[in-house]
């Protein structure tokens, strides 16, 4: 409660000062800052530095990775306990497991290590992504959505807070990718959207609640995987972009996270023929022209730098053993994400510090940076995590009230036909709902909808089925006034976004004779997988299909709650990007 008390009462103070005066300007006026500057005297810091061996030191820039899965006597946390004492590692990043089985094993490698070890998670919509018995937030392509980027603020204070409380002092979001290609099978809804400007304030917004309430960030994957149809996990993916292009697009979220203090920037591997002065095919990961030219020179950033994981297919097919590790550092990398052997890495660094390629005098400061960002995350003042309560503390009242504030604030009409939503006057009119995708016959959508229209009869049908079943659904439909169609269970990413042609069939064809709402529980870009949009009466994206957003959809149909959300991405050219009717409640006579 006294958390919640303080955000209530920090955040308009805040959002005041941040978001509602010059809220983007080019120069100065920066919220937090990484405190790059090596020469600062910070006893914490000094005190480790002149601890540490040269070879220690070494061990700073590198991060491992432990699955939350792992159990004591597994041999992962053996390797791993062994390259904490051997290679004295900087950090440790966690993978899927539950909240108490992390924070045990969270407590018994910060015990384990010299140093305090930075421990990251890459929960991009919170600890969720990774975890099993936490809250679920809503990913970038709804929150993109939302007009009120104070509510995303709030959402990245409350993710700070789960982080802190299992240990986490580094978490690998926000994906500042700008979603502007529909092809793209990697980012998709992980993006805020293809809006620059929109994509920047939304990053803005989560860094902030992030970092100034104790957990650092890393805007991601720099410079732009927006654009892509490659998975960097499989191969490297080519961005044949312009510089002009990149300055004026993929670079804008980059060019305000960094005025506003961005702490951590991650890089990922992608190819960008432009960014290279001799045409040589380098991931940007380990190109100097990026990350020293680009992200550190022309756009000024002075926080960590981060590969993207070294193991990802986009890098790792090109060198053998730790000579990956090697090449990112003379890029300018500070930290070195997920090695595929983390000893080789190590002694690959090792190798090249003895024979002057690289200095031992950059791996110094580039360690003292890592070690005023421990600093700066608490470090110093660490204390084992408590395993009591902690499902209880992690699933509060206040975090599920926010996943529906998310949605309240998120849920779009799309297209709205002489004002059809929302429904009124319905009391001689039959409705129906056709529910496809699951197998129940009532979701919470159609419960709530049954709140309101009186012996509502729901239909159900598999997204799976053939054009014949579809048919004998249209044929009971004949006889009714409006049909609410809800498209629940598809996915975020294309060629089908989770429809089928039978299923298209089905809606197009209903609309071209009924007085249709069409309801899609999921991308909004699943729409073009449609050919009768224009005629459809209206058009809700609920962008997810879980019990939050069916709920709040279903009162915003029925005009209980108004529609308040606008499109994060376009859809053709009838509805593009910000496409959104905003409604008003009805207020019972």
């Amino acid at each position: 409660m006294k958390f919640i008390l303080k955000t209530l009462i920090f955040i308009p103070l805040m959002l005041l000062t941040v978001f509602f005066t010059a809220p983007f300007q080019e120069a100065g006026g920066a919220v937090c800052v990484v405190d790059a500057d090596t020469a600062k005297v910070n006893p914490w810091v000094d005190s480790l530095m002149a601890a540490m061996t040269p070879d220690e030191r070494v061990g700073q820039l590198i991060m491992l990775e432990l699955t939350g899965k792992t159990k004591p006597g597994d041999a992962i946390l053996n390797k791993l306990e062994k390259d904490i004492d051997s290679c004295h590692i900087g950090g440790v990043i966690m993978f899927y497991g539950g909240p108490a089985r992390q924070a045990a094993l969270v407590n018994r490698i910060q015990a384990r290590s010299k140093v305090p070890l930075m421990i990251a998670q890459d929960g991009e919509w919170g600890l969720s992504m990774r975890l099993d018995s936490v809250p679920k937030f809503p990913r970038n392509l709804a929150l993109g959505a939302i007009s009120d980027d104070g509510i995303i603020y709030e959402l990245g204070a409350e993710i700070s807070r789960e982080c802190r409380r299992v240990g986490v002092n580094m978490d690998f979001m926000p994906s500042v990718d700008i979603y502007d290609n529909p092809a793209n099978t990697v980012i998709a809804n992980r993006s805020f959207g293809s809006n620059p400007l929109n994509v920047a304030r939304k990053g803005c917004a989560m860094m902030l609640g992030m970092r100034q309430n104790g957990v650092f960030t890393t805007a991601k994957h720099f410079p732009g995987h927006g654009n892509t149809e490659v998975d960097s996990h499989e191969a490297l993916p080519v961005i044949n972009n312009t510089k002009a292009r990149l300055d004026t697009f993929e670079l804008v979220p980059y060019r305000h996270l960094i005025n506003y203090g961005a702490p951590g920037v991650m890089v990922g591997h992608l190819f960008v023929p432009s960014l290279e002065k001799h045409g040589d095919k380098v991931p940007s990961s380990i190109s100097k022209n990026v990350i020293d030219g680009l992200l550190k020179t022309e756009l000024g950033f002075k926080g960590l730098v981060f590969t993207d994981a070294l193991a990802m297919k986009g890098v790792s097919g090109s060198f053998e053993g730790g000579e990956v590790a090697v090449r990112a550092f003379e890029a300018g990398v500070d930290m070195l994400l997920m090695p595929p052997d983390g000893v080789k890495a190590y002694k690959a660094l090792l190798a090249a510090r003895n024979s002057g390629r690289i200095s031992q005098a950059e791996i110094d400061r580039r360690c003292r940076k890592i070690l005023m960002a421990k600093f700066e995350m608490g470090l110093p003042d660490y204390q084992p995590i408590k395993i009591e309560n902690i499902y209880e503390d992690l699933n509060t009242e206040y975090a599920a009230a926010l996943e529906r504030k998310i949605f309240e604030n998120a849920v779009t009409l799309t297209a709205n036909k002489n004002d059809l939503l929302p429904l009124r006057a319905m009391d001689n009119k039959k409705i129906a709902v056709v529910s496809i995708g699951k197998d129940a016959n009532c979701t919470e959508f159609e419960a709530v909808m049954g709140q309101y229209v009186d012996s509502l009869t729901v239909l159900t049908i598999a997204k799976t089925s053939n054009e014949a079943s579809f048919n004998s659904i249209a044929a009971k439909l004949a006889d009714y006034d409006v049909v609410v169609i809800a498209f629940h269970g598809g996915h975020a990413y294309p060629t089908s976004f989770g429809t089928t042609p039978a299923m298209t069939k089905f809606v197009d064809n209903l609309a071209a004779s009924k007085t249709v709402v069409f309801d899609v529980f999921n991308s909004p870009l699943c729409l073009t997988k449609f050919s009768n949009l224009d005629k459809i009466a209206a058009i809700v994206v609920s962008y997810e299909d879980g019990k939050a957003a069916r709920e709040v959809s279903a009162r915003m149909i029925m005009g209980s709650l108004p529609f308040l959300g606008r499109l994060p991405v376009g859809i053709n050219k009838n509805f593009t990007e910000g496409t959104g009717f905003v409604t008003k409640t009805i207020t019972l006579e």
